[in-house]
């Protein structure tokens, strides 16, 4: 990681840990979703995930470097994009991502060449979760705040992450 890139992400985890919570917050209720449509999701097996919350929490060695939650998941993609974008509107954080945007890009040192918005290309709702772009000169920054992992296999599954993966790139 560049020192750029590091400062980057000091400052969001510093300066924007309520965008963060609120990005957990809306990814929890897109699981609760899941669960009251009755759609295609699992809670795991019950007796192995007993006392997981708190017990558990990084000694879990064949998930080193894994923060991926196996409470839920879905293989229906629309089940999360849509849903996630809802969430991020009604809690208000859909219009406030743009602004998180300007402040990480003031880190930088460059300027913006236009005001973001909270619409691609400066923000964009995937399937992992919200990414944050902007053109810097030269180069792009780009702000990944995943809250769901997609594992292909057989059948591609959506699964909520524990919390929210942070990266941070400039391309």
């Amino acid at each position: 990681m560049s020192e750029t890139t590091t400062r980057v992400e000091k400052r969001l985890r510093s300066e924007h840990r309520e965008v963060l919570d609120g990005l957990v917050a809306c990814a929890d209720a897109v699981v609760a979703e899941w669960a009251s449509e009755n759609g295609d999701w699992d809670e795991g097996d019950d007796e192995s995930n007993e006392g997981d919350d708190e017990s558990n929490e990084g000694d879990d060695e064949s998930n080193e470097g894994d923060d991926e939650s196996a409470a839920a998941w879905t293989t229906d993609r629309d089940s999360v994009v849509p849903a996630l974008e809802h969430a991020l509107d009604a809690s208000g954080l859909l219009l406030h991502l743009p602004n998180v945007l300007a402040d990480l890009v003031s880190v930088t040192g460059h300027p913006m060449p236009a005001p973001p918005v909270a619409a691609p290309p400066y923000v964009v709702v995937t399937s992992e979760g919200v990414l944050l772009r902007a053109s810097l000169d030269g180069a792009r920054l780009v702000v990944s705040l995943r809250v769901f992992a997609v594992e292909p296999d057989a059948e591609t599954r959506y699964v909520r992450r524990d919390g929210v993966a942070v990266g941070v790139e400039l391309r």
